[in-house]
C-alpha cells in the first residue's frame, strides 16, 4: 500500500509538472518595467496608448483534457503483457483520475468509423471504461476512420483544450494527407499530443509455414507462407519505414508523438512520458 501510495503521488505532482509547462493563458495586461521580456509585448495595446504594454500570464491548470480513443478492432491486438486497447484504456482511467485532482474537466471521444460515444468534459470522473468494455464487445466488426473522429473534435470544440489521440498506428495510414490536414486545424486551436499503439510483434510472425490470417476490420482472409524469409523481411522493413514517415509527417505539424507499446504497464508508460518532458537528464 504504501509503494501505491507513493507512486501516485509522484505521478500526481509529475503530472501537474507536465501539463503547467505545456500551457499559460493571458491574464491582463500592464505596463512594460525594465526587465520584462519583450517577447511579451502587447503591440495592440500599445499601439493604441502612448505607453508600452506586456501581457501578463500565468500557468494553464484549468483546461479541459479530451481523451479521443480508438475502439476499432485493430487495437485488440496484442502479444506482450496486454492487447493495446487493454493498455490504452488504464492510461486514459490513470490520467482521468490525474486530471480530476488538477481540477482538468475531462471528457472522452470513443470512435472507430464512426463516433461511438462522446462524453463533453466535466469536472468528475467519468465512467468511461464501462462504455469502452461495451462498444468494444459489440457484435460487429468496429474499422477505423480516424478522419471522422478529427472532423468531430474540430466541429465540437469551441474552447481551446488538451487533446490526447490514443489510437492505433494503422489508423494513420489511410488517407493520410487529409489526416494530416485535419490534425493541423486541430492542433492550431487546441494543445494535441498523440499516444500511437505499437506492438513489437505488428509485423512479426514465427516461421511456422503457410497460415491463414484475417483482417479484424474488414474480415478478409488473407494466406501467408511464413517461411519465405525475404517476403517477412521486406513487409516488416517497409511497414517500419512507413511508420517512420508517418510519424515524422505529424511531428511536422507540431505534434508531439509518444507511442504506447504493450511491453509496458500504464504506469511504466506515464513516467517515462513524464521523464522525458521535465526530466530530460
Amino acid at each position: 500500500m504504501p509503494m501505491i501510495l507513493w507512486t501516485k503521488n509522484v505521478l500526481s505532482k509529475l503530472y501537474r509538472r507536465f501539463f503547467s509547462s505545456n500551457g499559460i493563458v493571458l491574464a491582463d495586461a500592464r505596463e512594460y518595467v525594465a526587465g520584462d521580456d519583450t517577447r511579451l509585448i502587447n503591440w495592440n495595446i500599445t499601439a493604441k496608448t502612448s505607453a508600452l504594454f506586456v501581457n501578463n500570464i500565468c500557468a494553464d491548470s484549468g483546461n479541459d483534457i479530451i481523451f479521443a480513443l480508438d475502439v476499432s478492432e485493430s487495437t485488440k491486438f496484442g502479444t506482450k503483457k496486454q492487447p493495446k486497447i487493454s493498455l490504452a484504456i488504464d492510461i486514459l482511467k490513470t490520467l482521468s483520475q490525474l486530471s480530476e485532482k488538477n481540477n482538468n474537466g475531462v471528457g472522452c471521444l470513443m470512435f472507430s468509423d464512426r463516433v461511438e460515444k462522446y462524453f463533453p468534459p466535466r469536472h468528475r470522473l467519468q465512467c468511461f471504461s464501462y462504455t469502452i468494455d461495451k462498444i468494444i464487445h459489440s457484435p460487429g466488426k468496429l474499422r477505423t476512420n480516424l478522419l471522422a473522429a478529427l472532423k468531430f473534435l474540430n466541429k465540437v470544440l469551441t474552447k481551446r483544450s488538451r487533446v490526447i489521440l490514443i489510437c492505433d498506428t494503422f489508423a494513420l495510414t489511410v488517407g493520410r494527407k487529409t489526416i494530416l490536414t485535419q490534425l493541423h486545424i486541430l492542433k492550431s486551436r487546441h494543445d494535441l499530443m498523440m499516444f500511437p499503439m505499437v506492438d513489437n510483434n505488428d509485423m512479426l510472425v514465427a516461421q511456422i509455414g503457410r497460415i491463414t490470417v484475417e483482417d479484424l476490420e474488414t474480415g478478409e482472409i488473407l494466406e501467408i507462407d511464413t517461411n519465405d524469409a525475404e517476403m517477412m523481411a521486406r513487409m516488416a522493413t517497409q511497414y517500419a519505414a512507413y511508420k517512420k514517415l508517418i510519424f515524422r509527417d505529424v511531428e511536422n505539424v507540431g505534434i508531439k508523438i509518444f507511442p504506447i507499446n504493450t511491453q509496458d504497464s500504464a504506469t511504466e508508460f506515464l513516467f517515462k512520458l513524464f521523464k522525458k518532458i521535465i526530466l530530460p537528464f
